[in-house]
């Protein structure tokens, strides 16, 4: 009898999480996804049921291929820098040196930063008229005169990286640093015993303890980066796409369709860093 009533005061519990979850979660994915089926709109007085028609007219639509790739190129720049540049922040925060509590609060500035003022700052400083960073390159002769950050193309689409780097690694930074401070002193010292150096300990024991949350950060910068925006132009991402499809043409069953396209890059993503993970771990296990 106490076990059963565990059992329901348990259920009972989770309940409350339960109906939140199927309201602001499970509801409205079905609801987009049944939406992408349909041709609604608000600016229309009436819609109906059109099958795939919404996904063949995205998918023959060069618009979206663009933003695809753009949003691929995105993907990869920005998890790979921010992977990088957030376990460098980490390993600087374990040093014991004098002011580290000044330099690890100068490597978090950047997350505490809202992105508006982020991008902001970002534009400031590589503006063609009053930029710093622009200065300072065009004196020591790193770009030509004339040249623009924001209007080329690649350009463009090397700012937006930057920034949503120099924003993000923070967070990459905490967690990968957290998980640092919790590697066993014994191993360390066990490894330097049998004669390895700093780097061999650093490789082979500490790179394997901070590898699941390496993953876990790739995916979280992965749904992040699928969830936010970018310029239009030459830098048009699919959020960008939904975001101009549902809140500025209000074209509801098209970003319907276009979340659900991203929806199955995420998944797809999910899988090949999966996999990749996996057999990392299987190559590390032979070794």
């Amino acid at each position: 009898m106490k076990n059963n009533a565990k059992k329901y005061i348990s259920i009972l519990y989770s309940t409350p999480f339960g109906v939140l979850l199927i309201i602001f979660a499970l509801f409205p994915f079905v609801l987009n996804l049944a939406m992408s089926f349909t041709n609604y709109g608000l600016m229309r007085q009436d819609w109906n049921f059109v099958g795939i028609k919404n996904y063949v007219d995205i998918l023959s639509d060069q618009t979206t291929w663009k933003a695809i790739r753009l949003t691929i190129v995105f993907i990869i720049g920005c998890v790979g820098l921010t992977m990088l540049l957030g376990m460098f922040y980490a390993i600087i925060m374990t040093f014991k040196i004098k002011g580290i509590s000044i330099i690890k609060a100068l490597i978090l500035m950047p997350w505490i930063i809202p992105e508006s003022v982020t991008a902001y700052v970002w534009k400031w400083l590589f503006s063609a008229d009053t930029g710093l960073i622009y200065y300072i390159l065009l004196r020591l002769g790193v770009i030509p005169e004339g040249t623009s950050f924001f209007f080329n193309g690649n350009l463009a689409m090397l700012m937006v990286i930057l920034a949503n780097v120099w924003r993000t690694a923070p967070f990459v930074a905490i967690m990968t640093y957290a998980k640092l401070t919790a590697v066993p002193d014994s191993q360390i010292e066990a490894a330097k015993i049998d004669g390895a150096s700093s780097l061999q300990a650093f490789a082979y024991i500490k790179i394997p303890w901070i590898m699941p949350i390496v993953e876990r950060c790739i995916m979280l910068s992965i749904i992040y980066i699928l969830t936010n925006g970018g310029p239009a132009g030459d830098t048009t991402t699919l959020p960008y796409l939904i975001r101009q499809a549902g809140f500025v043409n209000f074209n509801f069953s098209r970003a319907a369709t276009l979340s659900a396209v991203s929806l199955l890059i995420i998944l797809f993503v999910f899988g090949v860093v999966r996999i990749v993970f996996m057999l990392a771990k299987k190559i590390t296990k032979r070794r």
